[in-house]
């Protein structure tokens, strides 16, 4: 699973059956290490995530699992809406102030 900020959407009018009814975001993951990865991931959305908001995403049959069809061709989703994170005071001081400049405000502008 991995934390990232909603960015976008992406829309679609021809796409696989199975694929019908299923919102598409895009999503820019965060990397704690660092800042947030130049990466972007198009990832389900069933839960109504908006732009700007902080989401947990899963990949593989997690992601299938949370949308809710096994066989659906997806590889990444939204399994939650982030309203809060919490870190131990076992980072070191760089590591959490990284982090806690990526969810000040649940990762808005």
């Amino acid at each position: 699973m991995f934390l990232g900020k909603v960015v976008g959407t992406v829309w679609s009018t021809k796409k696989s059956p199975d694929l019908e009814g299923v919102r598409f975001l895009v999503v820019h993951p965060y990397d704690l290490d660092k800042a947030p990865t130049r990466n972007i991931v198009v990832v389900a959305d069933r839960l109504g995530a908006g732009a700007g908001e902080m989401v947990m995403c899963a990949y593989g049959k997690a992601a299938r699992s949370a949308i809710g069809n096994q066989d659906m061709a997806i590889e990444a989703a939204v399994v939650a809406i982030v309203d809060r994170v919490d870190l131990q005071e076992s980072f070191s001081e760089e590591m959490r102030d990284a982090a806690k400049e990526l969810v000040r405000d649940n990762g808005r502008p």
